[in-house]
């Protein structure tokens, strides 16, 4: 592939995926300007090893795998991340057509939950995955990922 053509790639991906990755780093990491750090980490990562993919399915999966590994590392090495109230974080994530139909007490109780249970909560039940597709992208077993989402739903029914 030559230079101009990885270019395209490489632009045309980060202009498709910006926005689907902050949503999911943002839920993560609660904070903009980390946020902006993991997505330029992924599309460098992205740029450096320019995987081949099979189809767009397969693309976007790997670039979320590849920003929730980011978010896990910066949150290991970062322990001390800044809080934002949830008002701030309703105004990012209500500008997309697919967090609209989600209430402030909706998000409030996902915002509670832990990182592994919060990953497959938004993956599973806000972007749509199967559960298959999903523990695929966490790198998890498929009965893993179906006993965190039994898990995240206790929790929520606790907060409830």
């Amino acid at each position: 592939m030559s230079n101009k053509t990885r270019n395209e790639d490489l632009e045309k991906t980060i202009l498709e995926y910006s926005d689907f990755l902050f949503r999911i780093c943002f839920l993560i990491l609660k904070n903009e300007q980390d946020v902006g750090d993991v997505i330029q980490e992924t599309f460098i990562q992205y740029m450096r090893k320019h995987p081949e993919f099979t189809s767009e399915v397969h693309k976007k999966a790997w670039l979320i795998k590849v920003a929730q590994n980011k978010c896990k590392d910066f949150l290991r090495f970062h322990k001390k991340h800044s809080f934002l109230p949830l008002d701030e974080v309703e105004e990012l994530l209500v500008d997309s057509k697919e967090a609209t139909s989600y209430h402030k007490a909706q998000l409030e109780e996902i915002w509670e939950l832990d990182y592994k249970l919060r990953s497959v909560v938004i993956l599973y039940y806000i972007e749509g995955y199967s559960i298959k597709e999903t523990a695929q992208i966490l790198n998890i077993s498929e009965s893993a990922c179906k006993k965190r989402l039994e898990r995240a739903r206790k929790k929520l029914k606790e907060i409830l």
